[in-house]
């Protein structure tokens, strides 16, 4: 028996600001989880704050190499996520990782907008693309901006939930499967969380406010990755990841920084150890 799991994590990596594969590989490694990076895109920075970053495209090829030679090795994973992939070219090589190893649970976060927008290196092309990887994901990951971008609908800041949950059924009419929904706002909760979990629909509030901060959506799936994989329920995982990133967010206003350094996991990580 494995003495630990194992997680393929596709995703970017930031040199400088907490976020992507920075944030998320401390938090699994922590956690007792192995993270094994497949970067996805190369960046100076995060793209909030420092600027137009140096960035690198991994190509699709590459994605596809490491598929191969982990078949080759005989390498298995308990979990593949799927995080920031940057451009549409890689989407079809991430594809075929996830086919290489069947019956390997799939998560993923469709990162590409928020507040009502995309990013500005993104557009509606994009968004249909990630569109393909639905069907491959066992659960989705979207703050409540990415799922009217993956299903095309103009964004609109709702407290009704009967819109949520449409944009939930029309999720899965994609072929998404569960579905984890953060940043939904209801009556005095602007930061809520949706589960979509065999079509049952349920909402967690939360009245504390609180900043918001660079790379706290990664530390949210670090958590959250964590507690999955130890046989935790999808409940329980996001109230743990929500506690988590709360305790993350109360550090960081202790302090007076730079808000495009980010999130501040590094003191709150030692309390989990």
């Amino acid at each position: 028996m494995k003495p630990i799991k194992k997680i393929a994590l596709l995703h970017d990596l930031c040199g400088v600001g907490k976020a992507a594969l920075t944030n998320m590989m401390p938090i699994l490694s922590i956690m007792g989880i192995e993270a094994c990076p497949i970067p996805t895109m190369l960046l100076s920075t995060h793209t909030g704050g420092y600027g137009l970053p140096a960035t690198l495209k991994i190509p699709g090829s590459y994605i596809r190499q490491c598929a191969d030679h982990f078949k080759s090795q005989h390498v298995e994973f308990d979990a593949i996520f799927i995080g920031y992939l940057g451009h549409p070219d890689i989407i079809d090589a991430v594809i075929y990782f996830v086919e290489q190893f069947p019956g390997t649970r799939v998560i993923m976060d469709p990162i590409m907008g928020d507040h009502g927008s995309y990013y500005r290196n993104f557009d509606d092309s994009y968004g249909l693309a990630l569109r393909k990887l639905l069907p491959f994901a066992d659960i989705i990951l979207p703050n409540l901006t990415e799922c009217f971008l993956l299903t095309g609908r103009p964004f609109q800041i709702t407290g009704d939930h009967r819109n949520v949950l449409a944009l939930c059924r029309e999720l899965q009419a994609y072929g998404a499967k569960d579905i984890v929904i953060t940043s939904v706002p209801k009556d005095d909760c602007q930061k809520g969380i949706v589960l979509y979990e065999d079509q049952a629909f349920l909402y967690l509030g939360n009245g504390e406010m609180l900043g918001e901060y660079h790379g706290t959506g990664d530390a949210f799936d670090g958590m959250f990755l964590s507690k999955l994989l130890t046989g935790h329920t999808l409940l329980e995982s996001v109230q743990a990841s929500h506690a988590f990133v709360c305790a993350c967010i109360r550090e960081s206003e202790k302090y007076t920084y730079p808000e495009r350094e980010g999130l501040l996991i590094e003191k709150t990580l030692r309390k989990l150890v």
